[in-house]
């Protein structure tokens, strides 16, 4: 008897619930419709009135608060309403919110792309609501996807906001277009490739562009020494030493950074066998090893010939038999010193000449119409720099120590004109002043 009883009772809940069900369900869709036909209605109050009386329905249904601003929220996006739309998708739950705000940032996306003098004011409050709905970076690039449809003239736009959404693969996008482009698109795809943090890549391309500067600045930026020293070895043969020192010198930083000795070791290594001391001096007083640098500024002193100072660094480190040397070929070293001053002094006074690369062999050579202020001005004192080569040809066979006479001919045969008068491994005479030609007798690499 009460099996029987329970089962009419449970069923009779269950169809009262049913029921009451069924008619929150009504409710709710009434509210619907009265929330629909609200905003059809012009007047501000009475269209306020009804929204109210669609609220109530949604209550009357069952429906939370946070559930009814969802649909409320919805209804005033839908109306264009921006503002209260927001407000009322700021009221719903976590999830709510989320979705809320991101609807209504690209609404904002929307109306600005339709209207430009509005244009940074609608972005600003879509970009607002996309960190709001958790999706900043999304809204960015979102955002500069719009800009990049509507073509190139609009690259700048959404070049800054594929940063503002990291999203590197995008932003090479945009540079592989530029570079499409040919030559005119190199300096704008660099200089993404390098903003985006990709130096090696930016560096690679203005390498390509045989825009070596450019290069550089990219690779030493990544620090990525290999790129580095390529730019080092072609600026060394463009005849810009100091150029080329500097990059060894940040590729030490580089090295020191990592602790990399052994490269360090073989960098300094591979200048001293070229003699190139100074460099080297510098590079073993950037790693800290001052001994070294030491002994390698003595042989860049004498090097050029600052006989004193070269004698006194010799004496200080383990090259006292250069000291002894030097001390022994003195009368034959200082007309030689001599003969560099007075090359210096006349290739300081050298007209000072534009100059280009020739597009087809990537030499450079001087502007047509400056090189004839060039000759002009060595033809007044070739025979002079004749005179003062048959000086060092004289001197410079007299000098008994090898190793000094290995390194001043380094230094002699990197004024052009030597190399062309006198045999470079003999260092005899090949040109009389009868057979030198003024284009002979240059003492600066052009």
């Amino acid at each position: 008897m009460n099996i029987k009883f329970t089962s009419i009772w449970c069923c009779c809940f269950i169809l009262l619930a049913s029921v009451q069900l069924s008619a929150q369900n009504k409710d709710i869709e009434k509210g619907k419709e009265k929330l629909k036909e609200a905003f059809k209605i012009k007047d501000a109050s009475k269209k306020g009135e009804e929204i109210q009386k669609a609220t109530e329905l949604f209550q009357k249904g069952g429906l939370k608060t946070q559930a009814i601003n969802q649909l409320l929220g919805d209804a005033f996006l839908e109306d264009g309403d921006l503002s209260h739309a927001e407000s009322k998708f700021g009221q719903c739950d976590k999830e709510g919110k989320s979705e809320g705000y991101r609807k209504v940032a690209e609404a904002y996306l929307d109306q600005a792309m339709g209207d430009e003098k509005q244009e940074s004011k609608l972005l600003d409050k879509a970009m607002k609501d996309y960190g709001k709905a958790g999706k900043a970076k999304e809204g960015a690039s979102a955002i500069a996807d719009k800009f990049y449809e509507r073509g190139e003239k609009y690259y700048p736009k959404a070049i800054d906001y594929y940063f503002r959404g990291v999203d590197t693969p995008s932003v090479i996008k945009i540079a592989r277009d530029y570079e499409k482009k040919g030559p005119e698109g190199v300096t704008p795809a660099f200089d993404l490739y390098k903003r985006a943090g990709l130096f090696k890549k930016a560096g690679d391309l203005a390498w390509d562009s045989k825009q070596y500067a450019k290069a550089y600045d990219a690779y030493s930026a990544g620090e990525n020494t290999e790129g580095m020293r390529k730019c080092a070895d072609m600026f060394y043969s463009l005849g810009q030493e100091s150029e080329a020192q500097n990059i060894y010198i940040k590729m030490v930083e580089a090295y020191t950074k990592t602790a990399n000795t052994d490269a360090i070791e073989k960098l300094a290594t591979e200048n001293v066998n070229v003699m190139n001391y100074g460099l080297a001096a510098r590079i073993y007083d950037k790693a800290g090893n001052l001994n070294q640098g030491k002994k390698y500024y003595a042989l860049d002193k004498f090097m050029n010939l600052d006989l004193d100072s070269a004698k006194l660094l010799f004496s200080e480190t383990d090259q006292a038999n250069l000291a002894k040397a030097l001390d022994a070929n003195m009368k034959i070293l200082l007309p030689l010193r001599d003969v560099k001053m007075q090359f210096d002094d006349w290739a300081k006074q050298q007209p000072n000449v534009g100059i280009e690369m020739d597009p087809e062999t990537y030499q450079y050579h001087p502007v047509a119409k400056d090189e004839q202020m060039l000759i002009d001005y060595y033809k007044l004192i070739k025979d002079q720099i004749s005179d003062q080569c048959q000086i060092i040809s004289v001197n410079i066979n007299k000098i008994t120590n090898p190793e000094l006479k290995k390194i001043l001919m380094k230094r002699f045969l990197e004024y052009p004109a030597v190399g062309k008068i006198l045999d470079k491994q003999t260092f005899a005479v090949k040109l009389t002043r009868g057979s030198t030609q003024i284009k002979d007798v240059y003492l600066k690499r052009l």
